[in-house]
């Protein structure tokens, strides 16, 4: 009977033991939990949510306007800084990938910038040296490319910035169209708008579907967790550096547009992470049909069709209707 009853007592202890436990692991902060989800980029390991190692500001580099990409590089490598800051940064690659937006970031008077990254579907944060602090996941424009107009349902691609922080808790979601939608926090609790020329509609902000996020389905803004967007803002501040950069099929369809984008590479020292080369596609009114005829191609156009064709053999006879 006592044997009996120190075995119940142990029971009993180890169930509040296990319930304490589980009730810590549930109220735990989200930046302790850890996150399963990460996203492979040429090798380089993109986490949720991570976190540089904080820069005093004593340590900090100086801000100065470089002529050229070479002359920032030695900067960079050469400041007594390195090993507290260029080191692990996106800023060397950046200043060979496109010089303009690392002059700019290297002059900044802003500890940190954003970097929404289509291609790895990541709104990253970085601090002023250019070393990632945060990565999470997002949803952006269901187009692919730059946007161009209204209800074109793209996310702008370029170099903005910060134009305000808002609570969009009560903000109801209105359509191209103009109808308005009555359920309430489709925008979260926070929208951080962004300062781009021709609209003043984009932004990232929290969502009402985190299911979304991964996925090309958006208006045109960004999404991300509500949990997220309240740690983010905390870090945000008007004015401050926003890149959006374009994806690999957002850079095809740029290119096929007759627009160049500028990209970066969003991880250091990333020489397979290149941006692509496209061919842009025949006109739409040139159909390449040499799965039929060697090297052949048939023009077609509302006046007439004309056919050119380079060495048949052996010579056929054409009949189109």
């Amino acid at each position: 009977m006592k044997n009996s009853l120190i075995i119940f007592n142990a029971v009993i202890i180890l169930f509040f033991v296990s319930s304490c436990f589980k009730s810590a692991q549930d109220s735990a902060p989200a930046d302790e939990v850890a996150d399963t989800i990460d996203l492979t980029v040429d090798s380089v390991q993109i986490a949720d949510t991570l976190l540089a190692d904080s820069v005093s500001a004593d340590t900090l580099p100086p801000r100065q306007y470089f002529a050229t990409a070479q002359a920032a590089l030695r900067f960079m490598a050469n400041d007594s800084t390195w090993a507290h800051c260029y080191e692990g940064s996106i800023l060397p690659q950046m200043a060979r990938d496109h010089f303009p937006y690392a002059q700019r970031l290297l002059n900044s008077r802003y500890d940190r910038f954003i970097v929404v990254d289509k291609y790895s579907m990541r709104v990253m944060l970085f601090d002023r040296c250019g070393r990632l602090m945060r990565a999470h996941k997002m949803a952006c424009g269901r187009n692919y490319g730059t946007k161009h107009e209204k209800a074109d349902e793209r996310t702008p691609e370029g170099f903005f910035s910060v134009e305000g922080i808002y609570d969009s808790t009560d903000w109801l979601f209105v359509d191209d169209n103009g109808v308005k939608s009555e359920i309430k926090g489709q925008f979260g609790p926070r929208f951080i708008r962004l300062r781009i020329p021709g609209t003043t509609q984009i932004g990232i902000h929290g969502t009402c579907s985190p299911r979304s996020l991964g996925w090309r389905c958006s208006h045109g803004c960004i999404r991300i967790t509500n949990e997220q967007i309240l740690q983010l803002v905390e870090l945000v501040e008007p004015g401050m550096p926003v890149i959006v950069n374009p994806g690999r099929r957002d850079t095809q369809v740029n290119l096929e547009e007759g627009y160049d984008i500028p990209w970066i590479s969003v991880a250091p020292d990333t020489a397979r992470y290149r941006r692509p080369k496209f061919t842009p596609k025949p006109p739409k009114d040139t159909i390449v049909v040499d799965s039929v005829l060697r090297n052949a191609v048939v023009v077609d156009s509302v006046a007439k069709i004309n056919v050119k064709v380079d060495t048949i053999k052996p010579p056929m006879n054409l009949m189109i209707e």
